[in-house]
């Protein structure tokens, strides 16, 4: 079963002090910068690089608690965890869950994006 993909929008406009325009482009890197991290976390899991793996999957765990996208986060935060402990067939499986939320993400945020400019 995949995660639904929801953002606290309220709680990200109040870290920004309500800043609508801030945080449309904070928006905007979390959907440009995602899908380059996700093939970052594959590709150096492919090459046995833990440690990237690691460093790919903190700094997505970053990026989407901007805009408090807990379900990316949590899959974010448990293959980092799985790198630090060199687990990668649960890596794997962990991937794979994060790869079904991705595409999902980023058009909420580019419909919240849009919803934030004109609202």
């Amino acid at each position: 079963m995949i995660a639904t993909i929801e953002f606290d929008v309220p709680r990200a406009l109040d870290r920004v002090g309500g800043d609508r325009l801030l945080l449309a482009r904070i928006m905007d890197f979390v959907v440009e910068d995602s899908p380059d991290l996700l093939r970052k976390i594959e590709s150096s899991l492919e090459s046995d690089q833990l440690g990237e793996v690691e460093r790919a999957a903190h700094s997505l765990k970053g990026l989407v608690s901007n805009v408090y996208c807990e379900a990316v986060q949590s899959r974010a935060i448990e293959i980092e965890t799985l790198a630090r402990v060199g687990d990668r067939a649960a890596i794997s499986r962990a991937l794979e869950s994060l790869s079904d939320l991705m595409e999902p993400m980023v058009t909420k945020l580019e419909v919240a994006r849009r919803e934030l400019e004109t609202g």
